[in-house]
């Protein structure tokens, strides 16, 4: 961003007896702005995620992270682009007003506005030109808090930390003018443990300790759930089932209690 900032102060100009910063560096939050994080709605197995950017689709007023299987949040926003279409093709004059993205710069707090980190996600993507009053939209990706970030934060043993992630979009137009979006500002509930959910039939009441996901172990569930997260331990539940090897969805079961046909856990 040295770089860039360096290309904006070379476009200053004296006009007139003022400062004129030039056309090639815009920062405009009503002309490239972040509408929103678009939902990750789950998928069943063997099914890709797909986003896309239709403004009406579902999103999150807020995150949540678990760090018992991931150690950063990333997210998928939908950006909007308002600057009018330049093309003409009765004067063969191309478009100018398309965004290529480059990247976001963000910063991480806590909850009480102390700052845990900062940095350049690297992305990609074009937003087009508005259309009419309609503007152009685009999904995007970009890291919200870092791993740096949730370090910083502490421990979370048997509780949740709200970490808030500040961030803009930056890239070029193809009329090669530098443009910034609006910083967007996204909550993040950070924990150790919470999605993971046992289902009713996924428990075994024979064994000691419940909840637990033995009758996923041994094959005779009656869970119902047949999706699964966009992406393991962000936002949506992990059912105990799909994720045996770990000993927060497999907790040891305890001593077996309905008589001789069972074993102890241990």
């Amino acid at each position: 961003m040295n770089r860039v900032l360096g290309r904006c102060l070379a476009g200053l100009a004296v006009v007139t007896g003022a400062l004129s910063l030039s056309a090639g560096c815009v920062h405009d939050d009503s002309s490239f702005f972040v509408q929103n994080v678009i939902f990750p709605t789950p998928q069943g197995a063997g099914t890709e995620c797909t986003f896309t950017a239709n403004p009406s689709q579902s999103f999150l007023s807020k995150g949540t992270l678990d760090t018992a299987f991931r150690s950063e949040y990333d997210a998928v926003f939908l950006v909007a682009n308002q600057l009018v279409t330049e093309s003409n093709p009765n004067q063969a004059q191309t478009e100018t007003s398309n965004i290529n993205i480059q990247g976001a710069i963000v910063r991480d707090t806590d909850a009480a506005g102390n700052q845990l980190d900062s940095f350049t996600s690297l992305t990609s993507g074009t937003v087009y030109a508005a259309v009419g009053g309609t503007p152009g939209y685009a999904a995007t990706t970009a890291t919200v808090i870092s791993q740096k970030a949730v370090q910083a934060a502490g421990n979370l043993s048997g509780g949740v930390k709200t970490l808030v992630g500040y961030l803009k979009f930056f890239g070029h137009t193809l009329g090669g003018d530098y443009i910034e979006s609006n910083e967007f500002e996204f909550p993040v509930d950070v924990c150790n443990g919470c999605l993971v959910q046992f289902s009713a039939g996924d428990i075994d009441p024979c064994y000691s300790t419940v909840p637990n996901c033995m009758n996923a172990v041994n094959g005779t569930a009656t869970s119902t759930t047949n999706t699964l997260p966009c992406v393991p331990g962000q936002d949506t539940p992990v059912d105990c089932a799909q994720c045996l090897t770990t000993s927060l969805c497999n907790p040891n079961p305890g001593k077996y209690l309905c008589g001789d046909a069972g074993t102890s856990g241990g």
